[in-house]
């Protein structure tokens, strides 16, 4: 899922940064599709990458009178991000949501299979000689000399730069992070589509705004892995969101996930709705305290020195906010 919804970051944007930062870090954010797609082209990666329309479906008609003031504003600054507002039965018609739905605004983005283009990455680096360990936790980091021993319980590495990118286990190695980036965990499922949604399959993906902030979010596997609903989020009902702890599930995560779905689309034909969840995990985000992501050289007063460096504090959304730099 290749969204950056930089409209309902704009005006938190805009009072942190002012109008031309704003402008600059929007753009950023959107070229991604399009370097992501040539990357993949450049050395024939298969990883499911398309362009598509992505649908930001509303359920609370505060969240959405003020998302369509976003993009209103947005446009005025960035012209060349579109976006298309629909009133509720409009948008309940379009994208098959549900009656709860009370407008929609949709844009471009893109849909990719992250595993499949990271394992194949990760091939081409190995073939072309970067040694790879893997269950290798880093343990502690030191100065030697005027460079720095990574230790391991399998050997250390002695290496001039040292780049720390470990998200929400930050503060592991950095303690001084602890304040700073919060480890955050996230649920996923995988569910079985009823008919609605698989005959035929949808061709966007979604996320879904409630009052107070809340979302959640969702992509349809392609038709040969079965159509699969990918559906994220329920961030709110877990008792511990903010853990290091992804080798567990949450069963309150789980039961409103399952329960949510239903909710959100036109819901018809499920044969099994016992037999609709198929599977669930969870994965540990790097959440920053001011929402921006950590990149650049890492200071001794953050615990690092010459050659150290950074990039994590990801805050939920990846590559495209890594803009920011400090000193």
């Amino acid at each position: 899922m290749l969204i950056t919804a930089s409209y309902l970051q704009w005006a938190r944007r805009v009072e942190k940064k002012g109008i031309e930062e704003s402008i600059v870090i929007s753009r950023f954010e959107n070229a991604h599709l399009s370097a992501l797609t040539a990357l993949a082209k450049k050395y024939n990666l298969k990883c499911d990458l398309r362009e598509l329309e992505t649908v930001d479906a509303y359920y609370d008609h505060a969240a959405f009178e003020r998302g369509n003031a976003a993009a209103r504003a947005i446009s005025k600054h960035v012209p060349e991000l579109v976006h298309h507002i629909y009133a509720a039965k409009e948008a309940q018609d379009k994208f098959c949501l549900s009656t709860n739905c009370v407008g929609a605004i949709t844009y471009t983005a893109g849909q990719l299979w992250p595993y499949k283009l990271v394992t194949q990455l990760v091939e081409m680096l190995v073939s072309n000689g970067v040694n790879l360990q893997t269950e290798t936790p880093v343990t502690k980091i030191a100065r030697e000399g005027d460079k720095w021993r990574v230790e391991t319980p399998r050997g250390n590495i002695v290496a001039s730069k040292v780049v720390h990118a470990a998200n929400g286990f930050t503060q592991y190695l950095l303690p001084s992070f602890s304040s700073i980036i919060k480890p955050s965990r996230g649920h996923m499922t995988v569910q079985i589509p009823p008919k609605s949604l698989s005959d035929p399959p949808l061709n966007r993906s979604y996320s879904f705004l409630y009052a107070d902030g809340k979302f959640d979010y969702f992509i349809q596997q392609p038709v040969y892995d079965g159509s699969k609903l990918l559906f994220g989020g329920g961030y709110y009902d877990d008792p511990r969101p903010n853990t290091p702890n992804d080798a567990e599930t949450t069963e309150s995560v789980e039961l409103y996930l399952l329960n949510q779905l239903p909710k959100l689309f036109r819901w018809e034909g499920e044969e099994n709705p016992e037999q609709r969840m198929y599977m669930t995990w969870s994965g540990i985000m790097g959440f920053s305290e001011d929402e921006f992501p950590w990149v650049g050289p890492l200071s001794e007063t953050l615990g690092g020195g010459e050659g150290q460096w950074i990039c994590a504090g990801y805050t939920g959304q990846g590559s495209p906010l890594h803009l920011q730099s400090f000193t």
